[in-house]
C-alpha cells in the first residue's frame, strides 16, 4: 500500500481531515495535533495539510493514531496476527521431534504460503525516482519539515525510515530516529543505544569506513509499524512486514548508495555517515514529555534527494502523553506478547505504559510454577532487546489486569513487601532519552514483586486517607511546602509540592513524610512537582515515572544491611520532583496557542 492509497482509504472511512488553509510547519502543526490529544479526544483523525508555508509539498500526520487505523494497516487485530505466527512455530516445535514435518507443513500450508510470499522483491524502478536533486542542488528547505516545540534545536524529520546495512554481515536494518536538520544537505542521526542503525555505525567506525544511509519519507504505513517492532537483532524489518501482510515489500536500489529501499517511498534521502564525524544534536521535545539534552550524534552528508513529482511529506509529533505513539506502542505490545510467551511460557500478560514513555514502566503478570519464578521472568525480560531499557518492572499474579494502573496498584497494596520484594539494580545502561541518571545512557532499574505466591494474606492498610485530609491542619503540620495530596487505591500516596524546592530539600521532605505514622499503610509515596495535575491519571503517571532515578531518588524509612544485602522497610518513597539539571517539560508558546485558537475550524479544529 502506498501512502496516497492509505490516505484515500482513510478518507473513505471518514478518518482523514483535509485542511486546505495554509499552515506553518514551525510549531503550528504541532499545536493543532497536541490540541486534539490533550483535549481528551480518544481517536483524533489523520490530517493532510495541503498547503504548508514555504513548501509545495503537502504534509500528512497522525496516520497511525488510532487502533482502527492500525487494524486497517495490519489487516487484522494485532494479537491475532502474532497468535497465528506463534501458533505455527509452537506447532513446529511439537511435531519436529516426532518427525512430523510434512504433517506440520500441510496443516500450516496457508501460513507457509503467506510467509514465503512476503520475501522482499527488487524492482527496476519506482515513482520516487521521478525527480532528483544531487550535490549542490540538494535542499532540505524545500520540504515542510517540522519544528515541533519552541525550544527544539531546530527542524526535525520525525517520521523517516532510516535504512543502513552492516558493513560486517551485510544485514539490513530499518529504524525510526529523529533527524535534525543542520543545513540544506546535512542532518543529525539520533541513534540511541540498543538501535540497529547505531550498531552498524559502530561497526563502520571500527573499520574506519563511511556508513551508507538512506532515509525514506512516506511509504507503506505497515513499514512504519515494522520499524518500531522490537525484532531480534539482525532480523529484517521488510521481511517481517511481508510476513504480516503476506505480500512482498517491493524495493528499488538507491541512486547513489548500494542500499535497497521501498518502492512505495514518496521521498528518499541518500548519503553517508563518516566515522568520528559528530555534531551536537538537540534539544528536542521527545515522547518522555521533556526536552532531551543536546548531545553529539553522527552527521549524515546528503548526496542526493529523490522524490515523486506529487510527493506527500510524512511527519509525526511526540510530547507529553497521549500522542500518536500511544496507539502504535500498544499495538506493538499486543503483537509482541504471543511471540515472547513462546520462550517464557510462564508469562501471562505484559504491558508497557505509554503514560510513562513505555520504557519507564513495564508490568508483567506471571503464572509461577515454583517460588520466585517471576523474578527469573523479570530478569529475562530485562535482557531482551528494547525491554532492556526498562526502568521499573512490576510483577503481578495472572488475575491482575496489567493494563490498568489502578489494578496494578491494588496488587501492590495486597502483596508487595519491600523486605523481600524490592530489587534495585544500580549503575546500569538506560534509555538515551532518560535524563534522570548520572549521565547519558546510564541509570538504574528496579523490580517490584507484587505476586502472592508464598506470602501470607496481607491485611487492609493500617491507615486510609480521611476526607479532606489534604487540606487542613494535618497537611500544614506535615510541611507548608505541600500544596496537594491524593491517594490512589489505598496504595499510592502522591504529595504535590510548591515550586522552587532544591532536590536536597525534597529528599529531606520525603524522609519526613516516610516517617509519619499516618502514611504507614501506603506502599508507595511519591513527591511530584507543581506542574503535575493529580486529577489526570495519564499525566500523574507521566509526572512520577519520567522523573526519578531508582538508585538516587528512591528512599525507605529504614534500611538494614544483612551480609551484602540491603533490606528495606516501610513505604517505598519516590522523589519524582523536577530537579536541577533536568530538561524542561515541553510546553507550547502562548502566542502559538492563541494563534491556533483564533484559526480554529480553518485549521481543522472543531
Amino acid at each position: 500500500m502506498t501512502l496516497p492509497e492509505y490516505l484515500q482509504a482513510l478518507n473513505g472511512f471518514g478518518r482523514l481531515k483535509q485542511v486546505s488553509s495554509e499552515v506553518n510547519a514551525d510549531l503550528e502543526i504541532s499545536e493543532i495535533l497536541n490540541r486534539l490529544y490533550q483535549g481528551g479526544r480518544q481517536t483524533p483523525p489523520a490530517f493532510l495539510f495541503e498547503k504548508v508555508k514555504g513548501s509545495k509539498f503537502p504534509l500528512a500526520i497522525n496516520l497511525l493514531g488510532s487502533p482502527e487505523n492500525i487494524h486497517m494497516v495490519l489487516g487484522d487485530e494485532p494479537e491475532k496476527i502474532s497468535g497465528r505466527i506463534a501458533g505455527a512455530i509452537d506447532d513446529l516445535k511439537k511435531k519436529a521431534p516426532q518427525g512430523k514435518i510434512l504433517s506440520w507443513a500441510w496443516k500450516n500450508r496457508a501460513f507457509i504460503k503467506h510467509a514465503l510470499a512476503g520475501k522482499p522483491k527488487r524492482m527496476s524502478s519506482a515513482p520516487w525516482q521521478e525527480v532528483v536533486m544531487k550535490e549542490a542542488d540538494v535542499d532540505l528547505d524545500k520540504f515542510p519539515i517540522l519544528k515541533c516545540w519552541p525550544k527544539d534545536g531546530g527542524k526535525f524529520i520525525t517520521a523517516g525510515l532510516v535504512f543502513t546495512r552492516s558493513p560486517v554481515t551485510g544485514e539490513r536494518n530499518c529504524g525510526i530516529y529523529r533527524l535534525q536538520v543542520f543545513s540544506k544537505n546535512e542532518i543529525g542521526l539520533h541513534w540511541q543505544i540498543q538501535k540497529g542503525g547505531g550498531f552498524h555505525y559502530a561497526e563502520a567506525q571500527k573499520l574506519n569506513v563511511p556508513l551508507e544511509v538512506a532515509v525514506v519519507i512516506g511509504a507503506d504505513p505497515l513499514l512504519w509499524l515494522s520499524a518500531i517492532f522490537p525484532l531480534p537483532e539482525g532480523m529484517d524489518e521488510l521481511s517481517f512486514a511481508g510476513l504480516i501482510s503476506g505480500k512482498a515489500v517491493e524495493t528499488v536500489k538507491c541512486r547513489t548508495t548500494g542500499l535497497d529501499v521501498p518502492a512505495s517511498a514518496e521521498i528518499v534521502i541518500e548519503g553517508v555517515a563518516r566515522p568520528g564525524q559528530t555534531r551536537m544534536e538537540g534539544p528536542f521535545g521527545d515522547h518522555f514529555g521533556h526536552y532531551s539534552h543536546p548531545s553529539p550524534f553522527p552527521v549524515l552528508e546528503i548526496q542526493s534527494i529523490s522524490h515523486k513529482k506529487n510527493a506527500v511529506f510524512h511527519a509525526a509529533v511526540v510530547g507529553k502523553p497521549p500522542q500518536e505513539d500511544k496507539a502504535m506502542g500498544e499495538a506493538v505490545s499486543k503483537i509482541f506478547l504471543p511471540l515472547i510467551k513462546m520462550i517464557k511460557p510462564e508469562l501471562v500478560d505484559l504491558w508497557a505504559y505509554f503514560e510513562a514513555g513505555f520504557h519507564n514502566l513495564l508490568v508483567a503478570s506471571v503464572k509461577q510454577r515454583y517460588e520466585k519464578e517471576g523474578l527469573k521472568t523479570a530478569l529475562g525480560l530485562l535482557g531482551e532487546g528494547q525491554l532492556s531499557l526498562t526502568k521499573c518492572l512490576i510483577l503481578t499474579d495472572p488475575g491482575v489486569d496489567v493494563r490498568s494502573f489502578r489494578s496494578v496498584l491494588r496488587a501492590i497494596c495486597q502483596n508487595f513487601e519491600p523486605e523481600q520484594d524490592f530489587l534495585l539494580f544500580p549503575g546500569t545502561s538506560q534509555d538515551t532519552l532518560d535524563f534522570t541518571g548520572p549521565k547519558i545512557n546510564r541509570g538504574s532499574k528496579m523490580i517490584l514483586d507484587a505476586t502472592s505466591q508464598s506470602k501470607p494474606l496481607q491485611s487492609a492498610p493500617a491507615f486510609k486517607m480521611a476526607e479532606g485530609w489534604g487540606e487542613g491542619k494535618v497537611l500544614r503540620e506535615l510541611d507548608s511546602r505541600i500544596s496537594e495530596i491524593k491517594a490512589l487505591e489505598d496504595c499510592l500516596l502522591v504529595v504535590k509540592l510548591n515550586s522552587g524546592q532544591e532536590s536536597s530539600d525534597c529528599r529531606d521532605l520525603l524522609k519526613k513524610v516516610l516517617d509519619r505514622s499516618e502514611v504507614q499503610g501506603y506502599k508507595i509515596i511519591a513527591l511530584v512537582s507543581e506542574d503535575v495535575p493529580l486529577e489526570n491519571d495519564i499525566l500523574l503517571i507521566w509526572g512520577i515515572f519520567t522523573r526519578f532515578d531508582c538508585e538516587r531518588d528512591v528512599l525507605f524509612s529504614k534500611i538494614e544491611l544483612r551480609g551484602a544485602r540491603a533490606v528495606h522497610f516501610g513505604p517505598l518513597g519516590i522523589d519524582a520532583t523536577w530537579k536541577k539539571g533536568y530538561p524542561e517539560p515541553v510546553e507550547m508558546s502562548p502566542e502559538v496557542v492563541a494563534q491556533v485558537t483564533r484559526r480554529g475550524r480553518e485549521v481543522g479544529l472543531e
